[in-house]
């Protein structure tokens, strides 16, 4: 397969199997024998259930044959944000990036101790672990916290001898992302509003109190607060800002 029918396969991909697959396919193809993904997002998915972790704002899948495979889940706590590099590195805007276990990477870190020392001990652990060698490609998207993908092999090889690999994974991994950006938030049905609803509730968006919504319709304050509390309760949220911010995003009511 060439490797604009792999870029061809993910970019059309229907299903998170069938991104799973792809990018299993275009891994070994890249000559590498593992991959693991993982990212992070700013709020939950809709589409919750989609991919494996603790919290529906957390997503990854990988085919590692080892423990490294275990270690994945963790990247979720606020821990790894802090102290994971390849965390920091898709955070801070740093470059994808070649590597072996002996802690080389294909740029230098300079002036980031903390993070060069982070790197190479992850690495080594890496090693331990048969993770030789890779490539680390940070991607981003609307509403993401991090985002990274791993491809790895259990050679060591100068980073520098893989450099010529990292434009195509990532070119690969920013299709990937946008194929998982198109079946993970694909919106979900909304909340039916009834229009006295949506009435009381843009009312409340621009500032209005409960008695002074009620003299504008015509209807008693305690109907009003009803309505907030009905509205608050579709939504899924408590407190009528809350609602007001939901059923904005939602487009369910437009200032």
């Amino acid at each position: 397969m060439q490797y604009w029918e792999h870029i061809d396969r993910v970019f059309r991909a229907q299903s998170l199997d069938e991104v799973k697959s792809a990018t299993s396919a275009y891994t070994r193809a890249l000559g590498f024998q593992h991959h693991g993904y993982a990212m992070k997002l700013q709020e939950p998915a809709l589409q919750p259930g989609h991919g494996s972790g603790p919290s529906k704002d957390f997503f990854y899948f990988e085919d590692f044959d080892s423990d490294w495979s275990k270690t994945y889940p963790g990247l979720a706590s606020a821990q790894a944000e802090r102290s994971d590099p390849r965390i920091i590195q898709a955070r801070e805007g740093l470059p994808a990036a070649s590597w072996n276990c002996r802690g080389q990477t294909s740029y230098e870190l300079g002036q980031r101790v903390y993070l060069m020392q982070r790197t190479r001990r992850t690495l080594e652990i890496a090693g331990e672990h048969g993770l030789r060698g890779g490539i680390t490609v940070p991607s981003w998207s609307q509403g993401m916290r991090w985002s990274f993908m791993t491809f790895t092999h259990t050679a060591i090889v100068d980073p520098r001898e893989m450099v010529p690999t990292v434009a195509s994974a990532v070119y690969f991994v920013n299709c990937m992302q946008a194929t998982l950006d198109r079946l993970m938030r694909q919106r979900p049905s909304l909340p039916t509003l009834s229009e006295r609803e949506r009435e009381v509730l843009r009312w409340s968006a621009v500032g209005k109190t409960s008695w002074e919504i009620s003299m504008i319709l015509r209807i008693s304050e305690r109907t009003v607060n009803f309505h907030l509390q009905q509205v608050s309760r579709k939504l899924g949220v408590k407190g009528r800002r809350a609602a007001c911010a939901r059923a904005v995003a939602l487009g369910l009511i437009f200032l």
